[in-house]
């Protein structure tokens, strides 16, 4: 059975931001985490309209991908994603899937025109990769506003909710539905 997480950056992503999140990601999801080589810069997805990316053809893109050790592909693209029925997304997976991605540019301060943090980035980051993945392991969203499965509608919900699955959320990965083991 695949046992790796594999991430995926979506044209030009920092590896500095590739490499602190595949730490966290082993540390949550107790499996190793490797970076993939990038998928194409998906010039396709492109919506003049809204001068965004269609997050579903990228995931449509990481589904395609030849990746016969991976458990999970999470793919992070540093675009500006949308989905037909959101002007924007934080994140998109497909649930029960293998595949996910994230959307970096608004999880930055300088999105908003406020100071880049690296520490509140980073943290948004993390959440989001792991909201995405908790997706792919069959878990919906969360009422439990501290748990990292909670809708985030605004970056105030990001901010607000913890990086960590709650009791609930948790209880459903560790019954044996997922093959994960938290640590």
């Amino acid at each position: 059975m695949p046992e790796e997480l594999y991430l995926v950056p979506v044209g030009d992503v920092e590896g500095e931001i590739l490499n602190y999140l595949y730490r966290e990601l082993e540390e949550t999801f107790g499996r190793s985490c490797t970076v993939a080589a990038p998928l194409a810069h998906p010039h396709p997805a492109y919506s003049e309209n809204s001068e965004q990316y269609l997050s579903s053809y990228i995931l449509q893109q990481l589904s395609r991908l030849d990746l016969a050790q991976a458990c999970r592909v999470l793919g992070v693209a540093d675009l500006d994603l949308y989905i037909p029925e959101l002007n924007f997304v934080f994140g998109q997976a497909a649930k029960g899937g293998r595949d996910a991605v994230i959307a970096l540019p608004r999880l930055r301060q300088s999105f908003y025109g406020l100071e880049d943090d690296e520490e509140v980035f980073h943290e948004r980051v993390v959440k989001e990769a792991i909201h995405e993945l908790g997706h792919t392991f069959d878990l919906d969203h969360c009422p439990n506003r501290r748990c990292v499965m909670h809708f985030s509608n605004s970056l105030a919900d990001t901010d607000f909710k913890g990086q960590r699955f709650c009791a609930g959320c948790r209880s459903h990965l560790d019954g044996g539905r997922c093959q994960i083991t938290l640590l």
